[in-house]
């Protein structure tokens, strides 16, 4: 098995369309359903925003509503390096390291950190699917809950 360097990162995801693509064939994969429309149509990209215009209708979808890039004025290439940076260092990684690294303020790198986690926690679907099996070395999720 290959190893993903940062190198063959950079190559994948070298900038937001990139990044936004890649969301949007993740989170429609059989393509987008227009929800004015009632059908999967057509959409094309919007240059000014992160969204997609239904060719039919005009109507915008926006792939990142409702998940943890939602509203959030830093780069889509600086969540997705983000992403990799905890994903690839084997004994965890502080909001200050990502701070270092994406060259945003701590409290921006602090709010992405806590982003990723919750995003990664146990209670949602199976990052393999249902039935498979994913092996991941020396992570801990938990710890105190706030205010209990």
């Amino acid at each position: 098995m290959k190893t993903y360097t940062l190198k063959d990162f950079q190559a994948q995801f070298p900038d937001d369309t990139t990044c936004l693509e890649w969301l949007r064939n993740r989170l429609y994969p059989d393509g987008i359903y227009c929800e004015k429309c009632e059908a999967t149509t057509k959409h094309h990209r919007v240059v000014s925003r992160p969204s997609y215009s239904c060719d039919r209708c005009g109507h915008h979808v926006h792939p990142t509503a409702g998940t943890i890039f939602h509203k959030s004025p830093t780069p889509l290439t600086t969540w997705f390096y983000a992403i990799y940076l905890m994903a690839q260092t084997r004994c965890g990684i502080s909001a200050k390291q990502i701070e270092r690294e994406t060259g945003v303020t701590y409290k921006t790198a602090w709010r992405m950190f806590k982003q990723i986690r919750s995003m990664l926690e146990d209670g949602g679907e199976p990052i393999g699917g249902r039935g498979k099996a994913v092996e991941i070395d020396e992570a801990y999720m938990g710890g105190r809950r706030k205010g209990g």
